[in-house]
């Protein structure tokens, strides 16, 4: 799974008045990635997400997290370097598309980005982390 080696490891992540860590791991025999997301201080928060490469080369992943959400992304390496996984079609109350973009990647650092779009267009950021390997 070549596209999300960058992302294997532990990793200390920081935002706008938070902080967290991520775990993200190899599993069933190297073919599944999943990924445990902390955040810290008042705002506790928990994810996770599994992520798999289907036989065409996309990746899909499900995320779930302690709020009660629960959506499905595909995605994969973009040309310029970064990583996106998006919705398919609009999800939630918001009726919006939503993605994660992987961008500035580097062995021991990356930037994500929380987007959402009315249009699957124009992209609007949520949320900014700066993720730096803790291991």
């Amino acid at each position: 799974m070549p596209g999300l080696d960058f992302w294997i490891g532990q990793w200390v992540a920081s935002w706008d008045g938070g902080s967290g860590t991520n775990s993200v791991t190899r599993e069933l025999d190297g073919h599944v990635v999943l990924e445990r997301f902390e955040a810290a201080g008042d705002e506790r928060f928990s994810g996770m997400s599994v992520s798999v490469e289907d036989s065409a080369g996309t990746f899909r992943q499900t995320w779930v997290d302690s709020a009660g959400s629960y959506w499905a992304f595909v995605g994969g390496a973009q040309p310029d370097g970064s990583f996106i996984f998006a919705t398919p079609e609009r999800v939630d109350a918001e009726h919006v598309f939503k993605r994660m973009v992987f961008s500035n990647i580097a062995s021991d650092s990356f930037d994500w980005r929380w987007e959402f779009s009315a249009d699957g267009e124009s992209w609007q950021s949520r949320w900014a982390i700066r993720y730096t390997r803790a291991d």
